[in-house]
């Protein structure tokens, strides 16, 4: 081969083989080295009478949770131009302080010097995991700063308008709208009619106001321009004969005759189901019958009501369902079926009438339905919970045998949502007529949901009623420590170092978001073990559970009390001295609502540690004699927790001081849970006699909700497993929950 035939295949080999990463691409992390030393510090529980050195850094977030909003503001330039990589953290804060003095009115005239500061480090709005919301914050910031600065004609405003409008893709189009609105401002004030005109309109087209409408009116008269009104492209609609039963029906209800009215209604949607008076009235006859409340008209309202098809009567029938109305959803639901049984939709309609029937104890017909339906719709999700509530409905009439049948039919169709609940009765069922069997079923459910409410229940009773952790574990079982990280997840690592050791406890979770997937289950441990030091409770808890579900060896107490914290200490306490109820009630039910995230919000926007609605919050707030502001003082722990506990005593004081009850109350609501209570005897006494028996708690698992169901268990098991922890054994009083109360409840 001659030196250029050499030459070209080295250069041939170059190009096409793979690329080189560099040196150190992938770091190897030892968690046990790497957090080595616990420096962090709980700004959430200092103690205020005592004097503590913060870093400015800790000292700039400590402002921040007690509300020291202008001297945050003063803080956060010296902050922000010392942490590099902390900047996008550090901005969110500096305009989360900056919001609340202006409101305040403690920082007047700082807004443009902390606005501008922020803009001169753009990338920041686009790498990072703070960039969206960071940008959102911004960006309503600067367009309130915007927005003044227009009002008094400061034409220099246009081009930070444009720098916006730079990067129309990320903003919303209400953002657009004012955008386009202020430079219509702008021009109007330079008497720049045609340019202020063409602002407006383009405003106009991304959201329309009556200041918009305004202006534009008002350009057309200068310029002498009436802006011609659109032609009417649609004939009034000739009033036939729907439309003088749409007349006759409002007449009807102006004067109160709600019957009538509903007649009309029903007979509209029944003879004119296209027309445009059903459109606009398809949901009048309930509108009429939930506005009745008088029983006997509410009862002639439903036989009125029974007169339309079956898809109205089955929607009808799922609303009141999911108010609670049991006996008027199973009527209309039963009617629904009778008049079209062949329907695709006789599933749901079934489903409603039988779960209506249990609620209301009309046992009989319950189990009449749900046998029609196990036939109907074998396999269907309806049809499993029918299997389940029938199991149930044969347990409360004595037929054990009927009942094992049922539920283990269920088990062996393996689906997740029933197998522990499922396996638990068919024990109960099963010491009712095989002892034998009803033993290995236990020890079955016990192996595989060790730590469930039920688990424990059912251990304990081999255990002569005494709750002991496993035995035969591990106890020198070696845990990993060390995990890889490479590209984002390295700078994610080190800014989660750094939050934490200053108390940013809520930033540094979000970092935690970005570590590579550990599927070790010992690694797991090693990692909760080091979040939990550092407050990172929710984190630890997530590891925690991870660990013991993928390796039983490490269910032991020692890994397993990671996952119950035993925070803030002080401010339980106070509240469990004040309305006489245990600290573990407190800090277990505050577990399940939120895990100790600090700043968690629920979709149905429940806030900070014990996931307090803002209905809720202000009523309670006013209850107390305190003033909140919401959303910030939810996610302080010495407002949220006072507030949660109250509401806790004033549930326990609607509930007879029974805890499950009153733990399905802060879950699903007060009113929900009595208008459940009133349905059936059964669960009446069971709220007037408390009891720990099986029978006495068979409600936790007829409850309508599946999401409370599960959160009254979890509790209670959280109760037992903070109980547990520390001790060789413990034994519980015969009414489980009876030593969570020391006195009345306020």
């Amino acid at each position: 081969m001659n030196t250029l035939s050499l030459l070209l295949n080295v250069l041939v080999t170059s190009a096409t083989a793979a690329p080189v990463a560099p040196a150190g691409a992938v770091h190897k992390i030892d968690l046990n080295h790497d957090l080595k030393n616990n420096t962090f510090i709980s700004l959430y529980e200092l103690d205020p009478k005592k004097s503590v050195k913060l870093s400015p850094l800790a000292q700039l977030k400590n402002h921040e949770i007690q509300g020291r909003w202008s001297e945050c503001v003063t803080l956060a330039p010296k902050v922000f131009a010392s942490q590099k990589e902390l900047k996008g953290w550090v901005a969110q804060t500096w305009l989360h302080c900056l919001n609340q003095a202006q409101e305040k009115k403690t920082s007047v005239g700082q807004e443009e010097k902390v606005l501008s500061a922020i803009s001169k480090n753009w990338g920041l709005f686009d790498e990072g995991p703070w960039a969206d919301t960071l940008w959102n914050t911004w960006v309503e910031q600067e367009l309130s700063f915007l927005d003044s600065e227009v009002k008094k004609k400061n034409r220099g405003m246009e081009a930070r308008i444009e720098r916006l409008l730079d990067h129309s893709s990320r903003l919303s189009r209400e953002q657009k709208s004012q955008c386009y609105q202020m430079l219509g401002d702008l021009a109007l004030a330079r008497n720049e009619y045609q340019e202020a005109q063409f602002m407006y309109e383009e405003s106009q087209s991304y959201k329309d106001s009556k200041y918009l409408t305004e202006k534009l009116d008002f350009l057309a008269k200068t310029r002498s321009q009436q802006v011609a009104k659109p032609e009417q492209t649609t004939a009034v609609e000739a009033i036939g004969e729907d439309g003088k039963l749409e007349e006759r029906i409002r007449a009807a209800l102006k004067l109160n005759d709600l019957i009538p009215a509903l007649k009309d209604s029903v007979a509209l949607l029944n003879q004119y189901p296209g027309s445009r008076s059903a459109r606009r009235l398809k949901d009048k006859p309930l509108e009429i019958y939930n506005s009745i409340s008088n029983k006997m008209i509410a009862e002639k309202a439903l036989t009125e009501m029974q007169e339309a098809d079956a898809s109205k009567l089955l929607e009808w029938a799922q609303n009141l369902h999911r108010k609670g109305e049991w006996a008027a959803s199973m009527v209309l639901a039963q009617k629904a079926y009778d008049k079209n049984p062949q329907s695709p939709t006789v599933t749901s309609s079934l489903w409603v009438v039988g779960r209506s029937a249990h609620f209301l104890g009309q046992y009989d017909k319950a189990l009449e339905t749900f046998s029609k339906l196990i036939n109907n719709a074998n396999g269907s999700d309806e049809a499993s919970e029918a299997l389940f509530r029938s199991g149930l409905i044969y347990y409360r009439k004595k037929d054990y045998t009927t009942a094992a049948v049922l539920l283990d039919r269920l088990i062996q169709q393996g689906r997740d949502r029933y197998s522990l609940n499922a396996q638990y009765w068919l024990v109960r069922s099963l010491e009712q007529t095989n002892k034998e069997r009803a033993q290995t079923a236990a020890a079955a459910l016990i192996e595989r949901y060790p730590f469930s409410y039920y688990g424990l229940r059912l251990r304990a009773e081999t255990q002569g009623g005494k709750y002991i952790w496993p035995a035969g574990v591990d106890k020198d079982l070696k845990l990993e420590s060390t995990f890889y990280v490479v590209g984002t997840q390295k700078k994610s690592w080190e800014r989660f170092k750094a939050l934490t050791q200053a108390g940013w406890v809520t930033e540094a979770q979000t970092e935690l978001g970005d570590l590579p997937y550990m599927k070790d289950p010992t690694l797991k441990v090693t990692l909760a073990t080091k979040l939990a030091e550092r407050g990172q409770y929710y984190s630890a808890i997530r590891s925690i559970n991870d660990a013991l579900d993928a390796d039983p060896r490490l269910r032991q107490e020692q890994f397993l009390k990671l996952g119950y914290p035993q925070v803030y200490q002080s401010l339980y306490q106070k509240e469990s001295d004040r309305y006489g109820i245990d600290v573990v009630l407190l800090r277990s039910l505050t577990r399940q609502e939120s895990a100790f995230n600090l700043r968690t919000t629920s979709t149905s926007n429940a806030m900070g540690l014990m996931q307090m609605i803002p209905p809720t919050a202000q009523d309670v707030a006013r209850k107390l004699g305190m003033k909140i502001n919401l959303p910030d003082d939810m996610f302080r722990p010495e407002v949220n927790i006072p507030m949660g506990s109250y509401y806790v005593s004033e549930m326990l004081g609607q509930f007879q001081s029974n805890v499950p009850f009153t733990l399905a109350a802060y879950n699903a609501g007060p009113y929900r849970l009595k208008k459940w209570i009133e349905g059936r005897e059964e669960i009446s006494s069971a709220l007037a006699n408390p009891s720990s028996e099986p029978v006495s708690e068979m409600w936790f698992d007829e409850l309508p909700w599946n999401e409370t169901s599960f959160y009254v268990k979890a509790i209670l098991r959280n109760v037992l497993l903070y109980r547990m922890i520390g001790k060789e054994a413990y034994t519980a009083p015969p009414v489980l929950w009876s030593d969570l109360l020391s006195k009345k409840a306020k």
